[in-house]
């Protein structure tokens, strides 16, 4: 479960999110370029590994050892524990050529641990046979890993995926590119526009960048990219697309085309791709001076989130107390909220573990509160708000603080562990989710909004506010 299991931006999946454009919520100041996490291969740890998003509270760090133990799992802050037995299965004796074997301990593993009992109506017993018969003819490793790939596919779960070597950097977000910055145009979409979007939006403009320079603005609606349209599939617009708006698809510039407002025409836009700075940041103000409603943009829940957030509102209420306030998780791919949660509310939330017959669950409680409990919240959510983005709303709205507009979260708090196998590489599988107090389940739902308000072609373009910012002022003004 994404919030619990303190996701990182390095460690974000993107079963959802575009992984590799993490850069892209670069802080205001020196302009800067990013860094695309998923080029260069990198050997991954032999043992079994679980990331700091797997439990409640910080884990303790477990020193890499080993051959394959790699300065990109370190930086990936990547804890290791014991990888056999894993479901009574023995691996200890494996070989890096025992095809076979490995994919029986994959099998396992998936098997012992995966979050629900039912593998989604999959048959799993049968998959073991057919997978073993079909391992008895691979003739090396290429092959292996596509087997084991489509293994974990039999799951037909988006977050739970085999990664092969040359994948680790686009799965832990380091090392990419041999630590060279990539040029790009400025353009902040990351982690991808909401699922719900038939648009694909400029997120932000970087004040400084090849963007900027053509005069693009935030809200700005991208209809192609070199010609190329742009259209959503059925789960929205793909990681190719967002790359192509970042980086362009070849070559030093990019043309886009443009729409900027319903009685402007599309224009082509050619930009020059280079750095930018002043990109897409923490930010809070008052957005009304009668009532006296505050605004704070979270960027992530990583690290010093409930400091921001406690900071800003200190700022705010230096010449009175708040009327309101609105908590903008937009765009948002998550970290870990207890904390954040716990400035404005106290109590159960629900629960959190396996959906295994036989498994314990256990409380998922908020515990507060720092700020307090009566001021009118709102929290603003879209279809980016993932993991602890998904949490925080969840919370506030479970314990009945804040009413949630904008359009449904994202959905994504299955909980992910890293299992190693014997050759070195890793199956990443879903091992836990979230439950409201009334048993409903988030994962691949979301956190319905209060009052839902969709951003239209040119919502985001809206002055001096965007639509569903403007929908939570005047809806606290009430």
């Amino acid at each position: 479960m994404g919030e619990k299991l303190m996701m990182n931006k390095k460690l974000l999946t993107f079963a959802l999110t575009v992984t590799a454009l993490a850069f892209l919520a670069t802080s205001c100041g020196t302009p800067a370029q990013p860094t695309e996490p998923d080029i260069a291969p990198t050997q991954p740890p032999a043992t079994a590994t679980i990331e700091p998003t797997v439990t409640p509270k910080p884990t303790k760090k477990v020193p890499l050892t080993g051959p394959l133990a790699t300065a990109a799992a370190l930086n990936a802050q990547v804890t290791i524990v014991p990888a056999t037995p894993i479901g009574g299965y023995d691996a200890s004796g494996l070989t890096d050529d025992d095809y076979v074997g490995i994919v029986k301990q994959a099998w396992h593993i998936i098997n012992a641990n995966y979050v629900r009992d039912t593998f989604n109506g999959v048959d799993w017993d049968a998959i073991y046979d057919k997978y073993v018969i079909l391992a008895e003819d691979v003739q090396s490793s290429e092959e292996l890993w596509d087997l084991v790939a489509d293994l974990v596919h039999e799951l037909k779960d988006d977050h739970s995926r085999f990664v092969p070597p040359g994948n680790m950097e686009g799965e832990f977000g380091v090392g990419g590119n041999n630590g060279e910055a990539l040029p790009w145009t400025g353009i902040s979409v990351w982690p991808g526009p909401s699922r719900e979007d038939e648009y694909f939006y400029a997120w932000d403009v970087c004040q400084y960048g090849p963007a900027a320079d053509v005069g693009m603005v935030r809200g700005d609606v991208i209809l192609a990219v070199d010609g190329e349209e742009l259209v959503p599939g059925e789960d929205g617009f793909t990681s190719e697309q967002t790359r192509a708006v970042a980086f362009g698809t070849g070559g030093s510039t990019v043309t886009l085309t443009v729409q900027s407002g319903p009685d402007e025409a599309p224009r082509d836009l050619t930009l020059t791709l280079g750095g930018a700075g002043g990109c897409l940041d923490w930010h809070h103000e008052i957005v009304s001076k009668s009532p006296y409603i505050g605004y704070i943009r979270i960027m992530d829940f990583d690290g010093d989130a409930a400091s921001n957030i406690m900071n800003a509102i200190k700022d705010m209420e230096a010449s009175q107390p708040l009327d309101g306030l609105i908590l903008d998780v937009r765009h948002n791919p998550g970290g870990n909220s207890d904390d954040s949660s716990g400035i404005f509310a106290d109590g159960l939330v629900g629960t959190e573990g396996p959906l295994r017959e036989g498994q314990q669950r256990t409380s998922y409680r908020i515990r507060g509160v720092d700020w307090n409990d009566i001021t009118p919240l709102v929290v603003l959510t879209d279809g980016s708000s993932h993991s602890a983005a998904d949490y925080f709303p969840a919370a506030l709205k479970e314990l009945g603080r804040a009413t949630i507009i904008g359009m449904n979260s994202a959905g994504n708090t299955e909980g992910i562990i890293s299992f190693g196998l014997a050759d070195g590489t890793l199956i990443r599988l879903a091992v836990m989710t979230m439950a409201l107090n009334d048993g409903t389940l988030l994962e691949g739902v979301g956190v319905t909004p209060d009052i839902e308000v969709p951003l239209g072609m040119f919502g985001l373009r809206q002055q001096p506010y965007d639509v569903q910012l403007q929908a939570a002022i005047d809806y606290l003004s009430k």
